[in-house]
């Protein structure tokens, strides 16, 4: 999960980083609607439900919890029981904490994969699809709906988000080149409200 999150992180922030060539691809305006959404945004927190569905595993494990987010490198995610979990990412510091085995581990991120530069890159209007990616989105009345396909070797073959006019998200599906998939639902999003320091702890 910290993999697909950190791939989620600087798909979003790339696509802000790109040269201009054309203006007439849904995607384009897709990427930019959510990149403005991002770029209006000082902090936000939300309530989401994870579906993960393992393709070993006839089961799907739901789980619960709270995001939070802070310009401008902090992430917070919990999960609450009865898979309890908590996820720090600190510009290029991660800490992920197991609550019930009391376990804390921690990774330091090459300089250039931190929070801190890629969401720098969001004050950049949207002006061509990224490279190393490809990109194509629908629009359903007042919602967006974008796929991105990641080109390398990594775990991740897809990752689909579904946000609104305004870019914010709702949905994130995470498709796994093994078949393993996660689907993140976002609600009761509040944007702008003044989060602390405090707010961003695993302890």
């Amino acid at each position: 999960m910290k993999k697909k999150l950190l791939f989620l992180f600087i798909a979003l922030a790339i696509v802000a980083s790109v040269p201009a060539y054309a203006d007439d691809d849904p995607a384009l305006h897709a990427l930019e609607t959510l990149r403005r959404g991002f770029a209006g945004t000082s902090d936000f927190t939300a309530d989401i439900r994870q579906e993960k569905q393992l393709a070993l595993m006839k089961q799907k494990m739901v789980s619960r919890g709270e995001v939070r987010f802070k310009k401008p490198d902090s992430f917070f995610m919990e999960l609450f029981p009865p898979h309890a979990s908590r996820l720090l990412l600190k510009d290029n510091l991660m800490v992920m904490r197991l609550v019930e085995q009391g376990v804390t581990d921690r990774i330091v991120l090459p300089p250039e994969e931190g929070l801190k530069k890629w969401f720098a890159y969001l004050g950049r209007p949207v002006n061509a699809l990224p490279e190393g990616v490809e990109a194509k989105a629908e629009r359903h009345q007042k919602q967006w709906v974008l796929h991105l396909f990641p080109k390398g070797k990594g775990s991740v073959r897809q990752l689909t988000l579904t946000f609104d006019l305004e870019g914010k998200i709702s949905r994130i599906v995470i498709d796994e080149c093994n078949r393993d998939r996660t689907v993140l639902l976002f609600s009761n999003m509040r944007r702008n409200v003044g989060l602390q320091e405090k707010d961003f702890t695993t302890e």
